[in-house]
């Protein structure tokens, strides 16, 4: 499996707190996984996390007119589109606006579970993991959205021409309640094969990668620029499902703890503001957008260039950095079977609009 990129992994594509939470994290530090990433859990930028309590202190001496509170951003894979707040801070986008930001890597369950102890403030995530987290009790909501799909496919092997044509066939999945389990069984579900079809939970986007390579399995989830090496390396095989044009799905959005959102309504509307140049800038700047997601994913400069394409599509579709209601609805809907508490939530319980409204102005 040298030949294929795995560096876009789990902590993308993994599920949050839920009963699959230590398997997640197993997962994502699995060999094949994010490599330099999981080792170290290190930060990319700036110092270590700031524990909540003492960020809750500077937060008051803000509110009185002091130092802005400091804040902690994790991302969650070294994807493109999870990248867009260490790029906003490498740009100098962040101190324009006066915030002092700490960009740190975590594996999507510490990242959720960060927010809640309060070692972070924010995080990148794509669904499900926040609607899971509110579902489960946990004061997070969406507070910036920037991809309104998945950057991701779901491919078949020669022979299977759709998704009905899993029926009777072992699809490969991560684990229960990830990304690519959740998107897979709403696909199979809608083409009525959900219960005849055999998915294999593998535990890292390696592994699902290299099965379908090696035909142990008939089709799995991927993406940029994964999907591309696999459809070179299997020929015949095609893509079944473009989630990036199909369920409505957040795709790359910051979501933030509500207590301390709340406590520092400054320093989160001047965050979303420098994500909004953030993402304006990424677009103006490719050469120096592209060369920021190589070194992090440490992946070629044409797949890093793939990446950035891929991600630029999908955040062109966006109209709005504002969290959107209906994405939310349709997320929630996509894990209701795997996550009875989705089922009394409604697409405005899980995100906070007025942090990106206010930013808009």
């Amino acid at each position: 499996m040298s030949e294929l990129n795995v560096n876009q992994t789990d902590g993308r594509q993994a599920g949050s707190r839920s009963a699959h939470r230590i398997a997640i994290a197993l997962a994502c530090c699995a060999a094949g996984a994010t490599l330099a990433a999981c080792s170290s859990g290190g930060s990319s930028s700036g110092s270590a996390a700031t524990g909540g309590n003492s960020s809750q202190a500077v937060g008051n001496s803000a509110a009185a007119g002091g130092a802005m509170a400091p804040v902690t951003i994790a991302y969650t894979a070294p994807v493109a589109d999870q990248l867009i707040p260490l790029i906003t801070e490498k740009a100098g986008l962040f101190a324009k606006y006066g915030v002092p930001v700490t960009i740190t890597y975590l594996p999507q369950t510490e990242a959720v579970d960060g927010i809640v102890g309060g070692k972070v403030q924010m995080s990148v995530f794509d669904s499900p993991a926040p609607e899971i987290a509110v579902a489960d009790g946990e004061q997070i909501k969406w507070i910036a959205e920037w991809e309104g799909h998945a950057d991701l496919f779901l491919l078949g092997r020669p022979g299977v021409s759709s998704v009905k044509a899993l029926a009777g066939k072992s699809v490969a999945e991560t684990v229960a309640g990830s990304t690519t389990a959740v998107l897979t069984q709403v696909s199979l579900s809608d083409a009525g094969v959900l219960t005849t079809s055999h998915l294999q939970p593998l535990g890292n986007v390696g592994a699902t990668l290299s099965a379908f390579q090696s035909g142990s399995v008939q089709a799995t989830i991927a993406g940029p620029p994964n999907q591309t090496t696999l459809l070179k390396a299997v020929p015949g095989s095609k893509i079944l499902v473009d989630y990036t044009t199909s369920i409505p799905w957040v795709g790359g959005g910051l979501a933030a703890s509500v207590p301390w959102a709340e406590a520092h309504k400054t320093e989160t509307i001047d965050i979303v503001k420098a994500l909004v140049a953030g993402e304006q800038y990424i677009k103006a700047n490719k050469a120096a957008t592209i060369a920021d997601i190589e070194s992090v994913s440490k992946s070629s400069q044409a797949d890093a260039a793939g990446a950035y394409d891929s991600m630029l599509k999908i955040m062109n579709q966006t109209s709005s950095i504002v969290p959107q209601a209906s994405i939310e609805s349709a997320a929630l809907k996509a894990i209701a079977n795997t996550s009875p508490g989705a089922a009394s939530l409604t697409g405005a319980s899980v995100v906070d609009t007025e942090f990106a409204q206010a930013a808009s102005k």
